[in-house]
């Protein structure tokens, strides 16, 4: 099953086996935030590549995708793979958001997929980084003696 609204705001795919994915795209200024929950592994591969295409043809337009992964709970090599792939043949750029140090950053980092997939702490840095966010302007405090 593939539900798309037509606001292009969920996908949502979930397998007849019970593997379930979902992901919310939105726009932030000028990337557009895929946010993923569930696992990601072989059970569910083919609804994974199919977000990924999705999430993609969401991006036209847009500078960067931001791929939020902080409610993914698992994620197989292979869908870290395929995140590189669309990352590789698309033209956007493309980051991902994982919170903790896991076992996903470290197989993007073993395999250098970083140029491809950088891999942030928060959706706020890899906005920033991807400069789709106004950084923020230092204050300057003025006291006149």
């Amino acid at each position: 099953m593939n539900t798309h609204s037509s606001h292009g705001d969920q996908i949502s795919r979930v397998d007849q086996t019970n593997c379930a994915l979902r992901a919310e795209v939105t726009r932030r200024h000028a990337a557009t935030v895929v946010h993923v929950r569930g696992e990601i592994d072989a059970c569910n591969l083919s609804q994974w590549r199919g977000i990924l295409d999705d999430a993609v043809l969401a991006a036209a337009g847009s500078d960067h995708l931001v791929i939020d992964l902080r409610d993914v709970t698992f994620m197989s090599c292979r869908a870290i793979l395929d995140m590189a792939t669309r990352a590789q043949q698309s033209e956007l750029r493309m980051s991902v958001v994982n919170p903790v140090p896991s076992v996903t950053n470290r197989i993007i980092v073993a395999a250098g997929l970083t140029e491809w997939l950088p891999v942030y702490s928060s959706r706020t840095d890899a906005l920033a980084a991807a400069g789709s966010l106004p950084r923020s302007i230092p204050t300057v405090s003025w006291t006149t003696m």
